[in-house]
């Protein structure tokens, strides 16, 4: 079935809704920003290692990382099985929580190792490359949808070339 335009207006307001909340907690006192340590701009300020931080690190990493992870795999595993029922797979559906802990992995890890540790003896340079590689996600998700979909990987083959890619005709019917 189709989604509705109200349902899709209301899960972007949520979604909005729920950035701006975790976004504005460091601002009020519930965990704290700093800049990074290249200085090129701010993140959460992991020096501490104090309960405030503590809280809000697994509090966000709860909400943020782990419930939305476990929807991930839980979604897709549903999708792998009905494309296995049709047996015709449209898409890898392993490939987007793979690219979310991947990406995110890193950064939660240094964060999980300031929450017990200093890591003020790691090099500035190496504390930056995991916050560098979670910023890559929007990116890597929008080549990872739009070249592990077959519908959207033959526009794009499409557009660039001008020639369109015959898709061989596939019997759908389920047993």
């Amino acid at each position: 079935s189709k989604m509705q335009w109200s349902t899709a207006i209301s899960m972007m307001v949520f979604a909005w809704l729920f950035a701006a909340f975790w976004s504005v907690m460091p601002l009020l006192g519930w965990g704290e920003y700093d800049y990074e340590p290249l200085r090129t701009c701010c993140t959460l300020d992991y020096s501490k290692g104090d309960r405030n931080y503590i809280t809000f690190l697994f509090a966000l990493s709860l909400f943020n990382f782990v419930i939305p992870g476990f929807i991930m795999l839980t979604a897709y595993q549903s999708i792998h099985q009905k494309f296995k029922k049709s047996g015709h797979y449209k898409f890898n559906t392993g490939l987007p929580l793979k690219t979310l802990v991947i990406c995110w992995g890193p950064y939660c890890l240094l964060c999980f190792y300031a929450a017990v540790e200093n890591v003020m003896f790691i090099s500035p340079k190496y504390r930056m490359i995991p916050a560098v590689i979670a910023k890559t996600v929007p990116t890597v998700d929008a080549f990872v949808y739009a070249l592990g979909n077959e519908n959207y990987r033959g526009g794009i083959w499409q557009f660039l070339t001008g020639q369109k890619i015959e898709k061989p005709e596939v019997d759908n019917k389920t047993k």
